[in-house]
């Protein structure tokens, strides 16, 4: 698919029935409510969504289920000095819940700045115990390390200069816990505070000691929520989702009332083609996203994972369109697809070419990579360059805040990135055989190992896991070799390979379990030795890692020589035939 030979003229229709009028009118609907999951305004807006199913004919379902929540309520901090002030905060969704307060001398972790970013010194953490940390880090796996070095609490500093504080969470299970996992759970308060208030403090500690009381009010317990799906039926049983979250922080416009409006727009126009598209669609407003750390699609899946791994070909989740300054395009991905595809329609409704891509984050309702899907794609939006002042997802400082209102919405930008999807469905729906490129995706996933390899221990003997992508290299190599005879059985090849090799890039859990929310790296399972010597960590710490890494590298080779198997038998079946090239 070269760039000059894409033009959706074919479905040219599809793309003018695209409605501005309709996108306004769902974003002012949802807007008009604060749509945390499971309280009143959120149930009236998922009750908003299936009303305009209904009106627009298409058949969907609203599930109910049970599902663990964490509101922040209230945040404070206390600082007593040579005088005494208080600063404003707020409490992080899945803290602790400590109205009363915690007092303990402050003590700051010069480590979290950002210049630091090797492997910790083996007492990085030995001088926090019974403190109250103030970092620039709020991730989720370095609250557990502090909280296990006996940290008191946590004080996060934003480290870009807007005025208002962001809701954000410290909860480690993604969706709603288990009995394995529950332990898991934040067990310190953590609050947030501007990046002003941050160097206020740290200035008064240069000075002398500090001690500091940090209050939070959080409300985390069992909610019912609703979950709308859309189904819009193709010739074939197979389908591709499409999903974003319905529920918000605040009134949260363009996080993410925009994005459920145009989900709404598709399920309208794609409702007039039923029984001309090739593959069906699906559609999906997820509950607890913001407050459940994924909840709504980690329920999905566990309670759909059958027909997911059987019949779902892409997923595609719509996070922040149409926000205002979001001019530039980033497809994100697991990288797997033939990127011509997002790239030629991002160039053909933006003008240009992205001037990159990018891996998906752990993040954004990804909670399908242990069934057999085998294209993940995520469009990101970005101001120019020179406009990035502020460390948010999209560079917005209204991200997660009180302020992302109906006026922050780009409707022009809504209208493009609505078109986009449209194409984007349309292509992977209607497309004969998945835009899957197996021999890039094995070339690029050699080299993160091959880094990974390089910055750890000699004693991660990584020669199996190289003998197993040779091997995967090679039948790759034979596969682009062969000529499609039947697309389905190409497809069905495709998606069990590209879902395996998805899985190993982008998980270290089981098919049936989810990874902790932890910060992303290529192949986690195995890039947890990245930076692990002999020499900087604990002896005690150095044999568990090697442990984990054993496990990890045997469930790598062992997978990865489950993928040869599935293409070897594709090649040799009565399907197929080697092309006949020239000599």
């Amino acid at each position: 698919m070269d760039n000059d030979k894409f033009n959706p003229s074919e479905y040219a229709g599809l793309i003018q029935s695209i409605e501005k009028e309709q996108l306004d009118q769902h974003v002012k609907a949802l807007t008009q409510w604060e749509r945390l999951s499971g309280e009143k305004e959120a149930e009236a807006a998922a009750d908003y969504i299936l009303e305009q199913l209904n009106k627009f004919g298409v058949h969907f379902e609203r599930y109910e289920f049970d599902g663990y929540f964490s509101d922040p309520i209230h945040g404070e901090v206390h600082v007593i000095s040579s005088d005494i002030f208080s600063v404003k905060a707020k409490s992080r969704s899945f803290s602790l819940h400590c109205p009363e307060g915690i007092e303990g001398n402050a003590v700051y972790d010069f480590y979290s700045e950002e210049r630091y970013n090797g492997a910790d010194p083996i007492d990085r953490y030995t001088h926090l115990q019974g403190k109250i940390v103030i970092s620039w880090n709020f991730y989720e796996d370095y609250v557990k390390k502090i909280e296990s070095a006996g940290a008191r609490g946590l004080i996060h500093i934003w480290p870009s200069p807007e005025k208002v504080i962001h809701e954000e969470t410290v909860g480690a299970v993604w969706g709603t816990p288990t009995i394995e996992n529950v332990d898991q759970l934040t067990k310190i308060p953590v609050v947030g505070i501007t990046f002003q208030d941050g160097m206020k403090l740290l200035e008064r500690m240069q000075k002398e000691e500090i001690k500091v009381v940090v209050k939070t009010a959080v409300q985390t317990g069992i909610k019912r929520v609703s979950l709308p799906i859309a189904s819009i039926p193709g010739k074939a049983d197979q389908y591709i989702l499409v999903s974003g979250h319905y529920d918000s922080w605040h009134k949260g416009a363009t996080d993410n009332a925009g994005g459920n409006a145009l989900l709404l727009e598709l399920a309208r126009i794609f409702s007039n083609k039923k029984g001309d598209l090739t593959r069906g669609i699906k559609l999906a407003w997820w509950p607890g996203h913001s407050n459940g750390r994924y909840a709504g699609s980690t329920w999905y899946c566990d309670h759909f994972w059958h027909e997911i791994n059987e019949k779902c070909m892409a997923h595609i989740n719509v996070d922040f369109p149409g926000t205002m300054g979001g001019i530039n395009v980033i497809p994100r991905s697991s990288s797997i697809e033939d990127e011509r595809l997002p790239e030629n329609i991002i160039a053909y409704f933006t003008g240009k070419k992205p001037n990159h891509s990018a891996y998906l984050p752990r993040g954004a309702d990804q909670s399908f990579w242990g069934t057999n899907v085998p294209i993940h794609i995520q469009f990101k939006y970005e101001p120019n360059e020179t406009d990035k002042v502020y460390q948010t997802p999209g560079g917005n400082w209204w991200w997660h805040t009180e302020e992302d209102l109906y006026d922050k919405i780009d409707l022009d930008l809504l209208m493009r990135d609505t078109k986009m999807h449209a194409s984007l469905v349309h292509e992977l729906v209607n497309l004969e055989t998945l835009p899957i490129n197996l021999t890039a995706f094995v070339h690029n996933g050699r080299k993160i190992i091959e880094e990974i390899d390089g910055n750890s221990d000699e004693q991660f003997d990584f020669t199996p896991i190289y003998e197993s992508l040779n091997l995967l290299t090679e039948q790759v190599k034979t596969l682009s070799e062969t000529e499609i005879v039947h697309a389905d059985a190409y497809n069905n090849m495709l998606k069990a390979v590209a879902g395996t090799l998805n899985r190993l890039m982008f998980s270290y859990s089981s098919k049936y379990e989810f990874d902790s929310t932890f910060p992303f790296h290529p192949y986690p399972g195995l890039a947890k030795v990245k930076n692990i010597y002999s020499g900087n960590i604990s002896s005690e710490d150095f044999l568990f890692a090697k442990t984990y890494y054993v496990r990890q590298r045997n469930r790598f080779v062992n997978e990865v020589r489950e993928a040869c198997w599935k293409i070897n038998d594709y090649i040799k079946s009565d399907l197929t035939c080697l092309k006949i090239t020239s000599s």
